[in-house]
């Protein structure tokens, strides 16, 4: 494993261990083993690591939506991308908070992300047939699915959120798809 590496999964592992507060570059250097010239060397300064930290934590998250078997029903495929990021945020919740908020401030972050989901829709629609055209079935997703993070970054605890994300994904999908 690299120096780079090394850092990279400590700081990972403080940060999921202590929170944002123990990701400090003191901490994150004994932790790799690594002096701090070392850490400056590859990721500038802290801020350099969380973005560091975030890019890691969305090729991840992209990795685990794209490992996700498309289906002959794109509304099943749908369902199962919108529960794989409530279920990665119940997992890695500090890592998930830093991500949505750096993709707040630079949204090409979830670029990916909105382009898996724009996938399904479209399959959507070739399959089933939208209630609405296509460009607001796409944003009406897109916007849901930023009310639960906004839900989820105010500490709707679990259970609440889960149940939460099953209504509104139901009530969603509803509206969306014609019905024959």
């Amino acid at each position: 494993m690299s120096a780079k590496e090394k850092i990279l999964t400590a700081a990972v592992g403080l940060l999921e261990e202590q929170g944002v507060d123990g990701l400090t570059t003191r901490a994150v250097c004994e932790a790799a083993g690594v002096t701090a010239p070392t850490l400056y060397h590859h990721f500038g300064d802290k801020n350099g690591l969380v973005r560091a930290i975030v890019n890691e934590g969305v090729a991840e998250f992209m990795a685990m939506k794209r490992a996700l078997r498309v289906t002959n029903d794109p509304l099943a495929d749908l369902r199962r991308g919108w529960d794989g990021w409530i279920t990665f945020g119940l997992e890695r919740p500090t890592l998930f908070r830093l991500m949505i908020e750096a993709a707040r401030n630079d949204p090409t972050l979830a670029q990916a992300s909105y382009e898996h989901m724009e996938e399904n829709v479209v399959r959507l629609e070739a399959t089933n047939g939208l209630n609405v055209e296509l460009a607001v079935a796409v944003h009406a997703v897109w916007a849901a699915a930023s009310g639960m993070q906004a839900l989820f970054m105010q500490g709707l605890e679990p259970t609440k959120l889960k149940a939460t994300s099953r209504f509104l994904f139901k009530a969603l999908s509803e509206a969306l798809v014609a019905k024959p």
